[in-house]
């Protein structure tokens, strides 16, 4: 019940307890339940010779050990956070280099709410970085209370953005924070690309550093200032971006509502194009 779409978009604390607490319990049940059925049946063998000879136990042993992996990998590290304004903090964090376009899971306390952001490599240094935006009560304590440390588990994930590395020129466009998951392949440059970036005045919100760090590693870049010019047709200015630079297709990464109305109005008019399904 917790798990369905409109429940978990307004409780997703709860729904992730719920199946975290929940999983881990049914996980207990289901051990409890095997180990008393074979002792039940095992006749004048051994507990552990019977358990050692019965399939559900190394099923349950194999699920088990999966369900454990992320959590072995549970660590606290420190982190550097800016402020260019209320509305982000930019995250500096780890010593390791994860892959360009990955995503990573933190938290402020390991056993409540978890939240991926896209992981932004910085060339040539060690590290990574994230773009956290306020979005809801979490986002927003993070950005206007941010801690020294934070929680990461398991290891850094292929984000969406990934999939126009299997086109041979791409147009990534991005509304305000979007522009998080596609920085790192921005700043990689695997795929020829052409980025159009729309949000309200980049500098303000954004700071002049990643503003310059962005239009040093794509000059052509588009960057829209929503309080200079208005909210644009984000349909025709991807269609516009698409046919200018010669590319394959266009990868979306803005609110749902947006990134539909520019997925399906490219796709009508034959264009490949991507964006999150909101579905995690």
């Amino acid at each position: 019940m917790t798990a369905r779409p409109g429940f978990r978009a307004k409780h997703h604390d709860l729904f992730e307890k719920v199946h975290r607490f929940g999983g881990w319990g049914l996980s207990v049940l289901f051990w409890t339940g095997a180990v008393l059925l074979v002792d039940e049946q095992r006749g004048d063998e051994s507990l552990p010779a019977a358990l050692a000879g019965t399939p559900t136990v190394w099923v349950l042993t194999l699920t088990t050990f999966s369900s454990l992996v992320p959590w072995m990998l549970l660590r606290r590290i420190p982190i550097e956070v800016v402020r260019p304004s209320s509305h982000v903090a930019l995250v500096r964090a780890g010593r390791s280099r994860p892959m360009a376009g990955s995503t990573r899971s933190i938290s402020r306390h390991p056993l409540r709410q978890w939240h991926s952001f896209a992981v932004i490599p910085t060339p040539g240094a060690p590290g990574f970085r994230m773009a956290v935006s306020r979005a809801g009560d979490w986002t927003g304590d993070f950005i206007d209370n941010p801690p020294s440390h934070i929680w990461v588990r398991g290891v850094a994930t292929a984000g969406m953005a990934n999939y126009g590395t299997v086109f041979r020129r791409v147009v990534y466009v991005v509304t305000g924070s979007g522009i998080g998951p596609v920085l790192a392949h921005v700043l990689a440059a695997r795929v020829p690309h052409k980025l159009v970036w729309v949000t309200r005045d980049p500098v303000k919100t954004y700071g002049q550093d990643l503003v310059d760090e962005i239009l040093t590693a794509q000059p052509d870049t588009l960057i829209w200032d929503t309080d200079a010019h208005g909210k644009p047709d984000m349909v025709k200015l991807a269609y516009s971006a698409y046919k200018s630079s010669g590319a394959e297709a266009v990868i979306c990464v803005s609110n749902k509502k947006v990134t539909w109305s520019v997925v399906h109005g490219m796709e009508r008019l034959g264009i490949p194009a991507l964006g999150p399904i909101w579905d995690s």
